[in-house]
Protein backbone atom coordinates (compact mmCIF):
# COMPACT_ATOMS: atom_id res chain seq x y z
CA UNK A 1 0.00 0.00 0.00
CA UNK A 2 1.54 3.27 -1.15
CA UNK A 3 1.33 6.53 0.84
CA UNK A 4 -0.01 8.59 -2.07
CA UNK A 5 -2.16 11.80 -1.85
CA UNK A 6 -4.93 13.04 -4.70
CA UNK A 7 -3.15 15.35 -6.77
CA UNK A 8 -6.57 16.70 -7.40
CA UNK A 9 -6.74 18.09 -4.08
CA UNK A 10 -4.40 19.44 -1.29
CA UNK A 11 -2.36 17.26 0.65
CA UNK A 12 -3.68 18.48 3.78
CA UNK A 13 -7.50 17.70 2.92
CA UNK A 14 -6.30 14.07 4.16
CA UNK A 15 -5.21 14.87 7.52
CA UNK A 16 -5.66 12.46 10.26
CA UNK A 17 -4.46 14.73 12.86
CA UNK A 18 -5.72 18.14 11.59
CA UNK A 19 -7.01 19.09 15.18
CA UNK A 20 -3.64 18.71 16.44
CA UNK A 21 -2.12 20.37 13.88
CA UNK A 22 -4.20 23.59 14.17
CA UNK A 23 -3.86 23.09 18.12
CA UNK A 24 -0.12 23.75 17.49
CA UNK A 25 -1.07 26.75 15.08
CA UNK A 26 -3.62 27.91 17.99
CA UNK A 27 -0.45 27.56 20.59
CA UNK A 28 1.94 29.63 18.00
CA UNK A 29 -0.54 32.71 18.18
CA UNK A 30 -0.72 32.58 21.50
CA UNK A 31 2.67 33.06 22.01
CA UNK A 32 3.37 35.53 19.11
CA UNK A 33 0.54 37.43 21.23
CA UNK A 34 2.03 37.21 24.63
CA UNK A 35 5.83 38.08 23.55
CA UNK A 36 3.93 41.01 21.47
CA UNK A 37 2.52 42.63 24.63
CA UNK A 38 5.28 41.76 26.80
CA UNK A 39 8.07 45.15 27.67
CA UNK A 40 10.55 44.35 24.98
CA UNK A 41 14.73 44.86 25.66
CA UNK A 42 15.58 48.18 24.35
CA UNK A 43 18.54 46.28 22.01
CA UNK A 44 15.91 45.22 19.61
CA UNK A 45 16.60 47.99 17.12
CA UNK A 46 16.86 47.03 13.54
CA UNK A 47 15.83 43.61 13.65
CA UNK A 48 12.83 44.41 14.88
CA UNK A 49 10.97 44.14 11.38
CA UNK A 50 13.00 40.92 10.67
CA UNK A 51 11.64 39.20 13.56
CA UNK A 52 8.26 40.35 11.98
CA UNK A 53 8.62 39.00 9.10
CA UNK A 54 10.40 35.47 10.07
CA UNK A 55 7.64 35.06 12.82
CA UNK A 56 4.81 35.57 10.12
CA UNK A 57 6.46 33.67 7.39
CA UNK A 58 6.40 30.82 10.05
CA UNK A 59 2.82 31.29 10.95
CA UNK A 60 1.97 32.01 7.72
CA UNK A 61 4.05 28.77 6.44
CA UNK A 62 2.25 26.81 8.82
CA UNK A 63 -1.13 27.33 8.28
CA UNK A 64 -0.81 27.40 4.61
CA UNK A 65 0.35 23.90 4.89
CA UNK A 66 -2.81 23.09 6.32
CA UNK A 67 -5.48 24.89 4.16
CA UNK A 68 -7.48 22.78 2.38
CA UNK A 69 -7.97 25.07 -0.63
CA UNK A 70 -7.04 28.31 -1.99
CA UNK A 71 -9.53 30.40 -0.46
CA UNK A 72 -8.90 28.76 2.81
CA UNK A 73 -5.75 29.90 1.66
CA UNK A 74 -6.70 33.71 1.11
CA UNK A 75 -8.72 33.60 4.61
CA UNK A 76 -5.58 32.16 6.74
CA UNK A 77 -3.73 34.99 5.26
CA UNK A 78 -6.23 37.64 5.93
CA UNK A 79 -6.87 36.29 9.30
CA UNK A 80 -3.19 36.50 10.39
CA UNK A 81 -2.16 40.35 9.26
CA UNK A 82 -5.60 41.54 10.86
CA UNK A 83 -3.97 39.36 14.03
CA UNK A 84 -0.65 41.32 13.50
CA UNK A 85 -2.63 44.68 12.88
CA UNK A 86 -5.11 43.63 16.19
CA UNK A 87 -1.53 43.36 18.10
CA UNK A 88 -0.03 46.26 16.82
CA UNK A 89 -2.92 48.23 18.29
CA UNK A 90 -2.92 46.46 21.36
CA UNK A 91 0.94 47.21 21.70
CA UNK A 92 0.06 51.18 21.55
CA UNK A 93 -2.02 50.73 24.50
CA UNK A 94 0.52 48.99 26.51
CA UNK A 95 2.02 52.29 27.14
CA UNK A 96 5.77 50.32 26.99
CA UNK A 97 5.62 49.39 23.47
CA UNK A 98 4.65 50.94 20.54
CA UNK A 99 2.30 50.58 17.40
CA UNK A 100 4.45 50.68 14.00
CA UNK A 101 2.74 50.26 10.78
CA UNK A 102 6.06 49.29 9.51
CA UNK A 103 5.53 46.09 11.42
CA UNK A 104 2.26 45.24 9.99
CA UNK A 105 3.83 45.48 6.50
CA UNK A 106 6.81 43.17 7.79
CA UNK A 107 3.98 41.13 9.10
CA UNK A 108 2.09 41.28 5.50
CA UNK A 109 5.40 39.95 3.81
CA UNK A 110 6.16 36.86 6.10
CA UNK A 111 2.47 36.29 5.60
CA UNK A 112 2.80 36.36 2.05
CA UNK A 113 6.25 34.00 1.61
CA UNK A 114 4.69 31.74 4.01
CA UNK A 115 1.67 31.57 2.07
CA UNK A 116 3.94 30.46 -1.20
CA UNK A 117 4.44 27.25 0.83
CA UNK A 118 1.32 26.29 0.09
CA UNK A 119 2.40 25.38 -4.00
CA UNK A 120 5.58 23.47 -2.55
CA UNK A 121 5.96 19.79 -2.00
CA UNK A 122 5.96 20.43 2.36
CA UNK A 123 2.31 20.01 1.93
CA UNK A 124 2.93 15.86 1.29
CA UNK A 125 6.08 15.75 3.69
CA UNK A 126 3.35 17.22 6.42
CA UNK A 127 0.37 14.55 5.18
CA UNK A 128 3.71 11.75 5.15
CA UNK A 129 4.25 12.87 9.16
CA UNK A 130 0.57 13.30 9.85
CA UNK A 131 0.07 9.69 9.00
CA UNK A 132 3.38 8.27 10.35
CA UNK A 133 2.32 9.87 13.56
CA UNK A 134 -1.24 9.21 13.42
CA UNK A 135 -0.18 5.25 13.04
CA UNK A 136 1.65 5.68 16.11
CA UNK A 137 -1.17 7.27 18.11
CA UNK A 138 -3.70 5.98 17.08
CA UNK A 139 -2.66 2.28 17.33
Amino acid sequence: MADTVNSSEPASAGLQLLKLWYLLGALMLLSVAAVSLMPVPPSVGAGDKLSHAVTYFVLGGWFALLARGRRVLLWSGIGLLVFGMLLELLQGLTGYRYSEWGDVLANGGGILAGALLYFTPLTRVLAFIDRKLARFLLR
